[in-house]
């Protein structure tokens, strides 16, 4: 399967367990890899024939910026269930990455990453 990645995607979002880090918007970055058949686009040079990427980034931006979430775990699940829903793939893989979570601790970050198929 072919893959189409896009790194470290900034965003802001409400996200923590607690009333006052979910306060205000946090910096996160979110990773995606796509999977998916890419030949009909490698033959054709057509957008129509793979995904828009741009498209793709202002999703993910659009999931993250419409709610509070407490765990980076259900930001991960939000985006892959609108990119499988909106755009024809076989899988997609998320990282999130929310930086600072633990600094307290001299952890750069924290992040999950999750992997989905359509079936899943």
């Amino acid at each position: 399967m072919d893959t189409i990645a896009l790194p470290r995607i900034p965003v802001r979002a409400h996200v923590g367990v607690t009333d006052d880090e979910r306060g205000g918007a946090q910096d996160l970055f979110v990773d995606v890899t796509l999977h998916l058949d890419l030949a009909a686009a490698g033959r054709s040079d057509d957008l129509d024939d793979t995904v828009d990427y741009d498209a793709v980034c202002a999703l993910i931006e659009e999931v993250v910026g419409v709610r509070a979430f407490h765990l980076i775990e259900t930001v991960a699940q939000a985006v892959a269930d609108a990119v499988l829903q909106r755009f024809t793939l076989t899988e997609i893989s998320v990282r999130v990455e929310k930086p600072g979570a633990l600094t307290h601790r001299g952890v750069p970050f924290a992040a999950v990453e999750i992997r989905r198929g359509r079936d899943a």
